[in-house]
């Protein structure tokens, strides 16, 4: 092996563990602060912070950093197969999807039975996938521009469906849904927290599985045919797999934008466009990401929690635009 492979294969194990680093710091961070300040000296003899710190603060911050890196990897998926930067899970309609579906379930008064609002959100984003998908198909082809119109049409259709149901919703359920649609970790359990670990675990393999396949297509589809690769096969598996992710995310956190979209593009900068390079390194970033705006948004105005969703968009558009500009 050359001596500039080992030390290119030694630079990226120091990146993944400086990263996996930092998400340990910025997680023991989030766990220890919040309304009530307490310290992991207070487990050992005090019942109520360890209630405090075992039952709601972690389930809740490990919950963050799981919905962080699946929509981040969700992102990193979609921009490769589709080629496109602009390309995430809410561009394409499955976000939408699943919030018209959290949205209808809650205006009929279905948010009193356990899991059934989540289970319904991750329905509506499989259909949403499902749907465009179909609707890009073309001549047992699948055409990236397709795939993004018909998942701007869709998000358009499903704002439609939100707010016609918002407009059935009683005034508690109202609050309710409002708070899901502005993304949420509240009364996340160590259940729900485990699914998304699930998932997140599946995806990770079925893509490292993939990996070769899709920085083959990076080239573009002629390219990765001529080379022996399957592109729609490809592009359905890994379709399914990033929305299906982004599905049980939605289903948990609400709707929480821009961290498929800007994780992927920021640790592009940094690190080398190998997929396989990529995405162990994206999930660690997007996880430290959405633990660090869940830390902001409960601590940054006492007695208040601010709105996740809003804290990664305000975080995520200038961001972009800076990229944008340094791009043009």
């Amino acid at each position: 092996m050359k001596p500039t492979t080992l030390n290119s294969q030694f630079s990226i194990l120091n990146s993944i563990l400086l990263l996996g680093l930092i998400l340990l710091i910025v997680i023991a961070i989030a766990i220890s602060v919040g309304s009530a300040s307490l310290s992991w000296s207070e487990l050992a003899h005090d019942e109520t912070a360890r209630a405090i710190l075992l039952r709601i603060r972690a389930p809740r911050v490990v919950a963050a950093a799981l919905a962080g890196a699946i929509l981040a990897v969700a992102g990193l998926a979609f921009q490769t197969l589709l080629r496109n930067p602009l390309a995430d899970p809410f561009i394409l309609g499955v976000s939408g999807g699943a919030a018209a579906g959290a949205a209808v379930a809650t205006a009929l008064g279905w948010g009193k039975y356990p899991g059934l609002v989540q289970i319904i959100a991750f329905a509506g984003a499989a259909a949403a996938t499902a749907a465009v998908f179909l609707l890009a198909r073309r001549r047992e082809h699948t055409d990236p521009t397709r795939l993004l119109l018909s998942g701007l049409v869709l998000n358009a259709f499903f704002s439609a469906v939100i707010l016609i149901a918002f407009s059935f919703s009683t005034q508690t359920d109202l609050t309710a849904a409002l708070r899901w649609m502005m993304g949420s970790l509240q009364g996340v359990t160590w259940f729900e927290t485990l699914v998304l670990a699930a998932f997140l675990a599946a995806a990770m393999i079925v893509l490292a599985w993939m990996a070769n396949d899709l920085r083959m297509l990076v080239f573009g589809e002629e390219d990765a045919k001529s080379r022996g690769v399957e592109v729609e096969r490809v592009k359905l598996a890994g379709f399914l797999c990033g929305s299906l992710i982004t599905g049980a995310a939605v289903s948990v956190t609400g709707v929480i934008g821009f961290v498929g979209l800007l994780v992927p593009h920021l640790v592009r900068l940094v690190w080398r466009r190998d997929f396989r390079v990529l995405l162990p390194l994206t999930a660690l970033g997007g996880a430290t990401l959405l633990v660090a705006a869940d830390i902001v948004a409960r601590v940054a105005i006492p007695a208040v929690e601010l709105p996740i969703a809003a804290l990664t968009a305000l975080l995520g558009v200038p961001l972009f635009l800076s990229l944008l500009r340094r791009d043009a």
